[in-house]
């Protein structure tokens, strides 16, 4: 005979023995599900550098790219086509201003010169003895004034014999460098025949073009620094010769000229150089170097040590030198700005601050 257990009297028992076991795991040994007390303790501070922020200067520049150009720039040509006689210069050396480069059918020239001469002596003569004739009445007005007037037209020939004489002897119009020579002695060329190119080279020009929104920080006599690549790490000084009336070509910006003095003959024309421009200057910012900020979802940052925490900071950035910037908003005098270690600091997490770099 089967005995039958009753349910109801069972459940309650099995319920008791589970709890009873339960109780028996308690005692002085922490439970593995409980966090421990050092575990819930806060993590180590971040080592980090510091700097304090101080208001200071800042000189905003716009770079330029462009080319240097001779100060002046000649071409010379023989006026008078004829012989090339002489060429008394040679590219690269130095000439003076009024100094001969060329002579050009000037034998021929100056016997035509001697030839008017004579015409003249003539001319002189038969008007003095027509003078004294018509004085004594012995001539008519007509002959007179017909002598007169042969006189006259045998000065201008003259004149035109001794222009051209001088204008058979090419002079430099300005001291300056001969860049070429185009014509050697005993050729024989056209009037307008090209000479030389003159370049005066002991000031220069650096051309540029100043885009629009930056024109009105200019003024002819503003300050200007030069960079080439010829001479790297050094800068030459300048200043603003002139600025063009009107926007140029498709770039729509502004023809600049820098004057540079170049009586060292260091530059030459023809090089590449890059300008920069004093736009304004700048006192009492704060000025942070570019590298200590970070780009973050909301724009750039900065984070600063407030009372042992990290305080991370969103900023409004101006102008700019290299990789200096000013910081409009979002950092004050005063301040410790991070400067080493702040790269994922959050807000409120605890750092230990030492001096960084100045």
């Amino acid at each position: 005979m089967k005995t039958r257990i009753d349910r109801t009297l069972v459940l309650p028992a099995l319920l008791g023995i589970l709890v009873a076991a339960a109780g028996c795991g308690t005692g002085d040994a922490p439970s593995e599900a409980a966090p421990s007390a050092e575990a819930s303790t806060s993590a180590p501070a971040v080592s980090v550098e510091v700097v304090t922020l101080e208001p200071r200067g800042l000189v905003e520049r716009v770079e330029l790219s462009g080319e240097l150009e001779p100060w002046v720039h000649v071409s010379v040509s023989a006026e008078l086509g004829g012989q090339v006689e002489l060429v008394s210069f040679r590219e690269g050396q130095s000439v003076r201003k009024g100094q001969v480069l060329a002579r050009v059918g000037t034998d021929l020239f100056e016997a035509a010169l001697a030839e008017s001469q004579a015409r003249l002596e003539g001319a002189r003569a038969v008007y003095e003895k027509t003078d004294e004739l018509f004085k004594r009445q012995h001539v008519p007005r007509q002959e007179l004034i017909a002598a007169t007037s042969a006189l006259h037209a045998a000065e201008a020939q003259v004149k035109q014999a001794e222009l051209r004489l001088e204008r058979s002897v090419v002079e430099a119009p300005i001291s300056g460098v001969p860049l070429s020579r185009e014509v050697e002695p005993g050729e024989v060329v056209s009037p307008g025949a090209p000479i030389t190119e003159l370049y005066r080279v002991d000031r220069l020009k650096a051309v540029a073009g100043i885009a629009e929104n930056d024109i009105a920080a200019f003024r002819v006599g503003g300050e200007a620094t030069i960079e080439v690549d010829a001479f790297p790490g050094r800068t030459f000084e300048g200043r603003i010769h002139l600025i063009g009336p009107a926007a140029m070509g498709p770039s729509r910006t502004f023809p600049t000229e820098i004057a540079i003095d170049n009586r060292s003959g260091e530059l030459r024309p023809g090089m590449i150089a890059r300008i920069a421009l004093v736009k304004r200057t700048l006192e009492d910012v704060i000025v942070v170097e570019r590298d200590v900020l970070q780009d973050r979802d909301n724009g750039p940052v900065a984070v600063v040590a407030d009372g042992g925490v990290a305080s991370v900071r969103e900023l409004t950035l101006g102008p700019s030198e290299g990789n200096l910037v000013v910081v409009e908003k979002g950092l004050k005098p005063g301040e410790q700005l991070i400067v080493t270690g702040q790269r994922g600091l959050i807000d409120g997490q605890a750092v230990e601050a030492g001096e960084g770099r100045p």
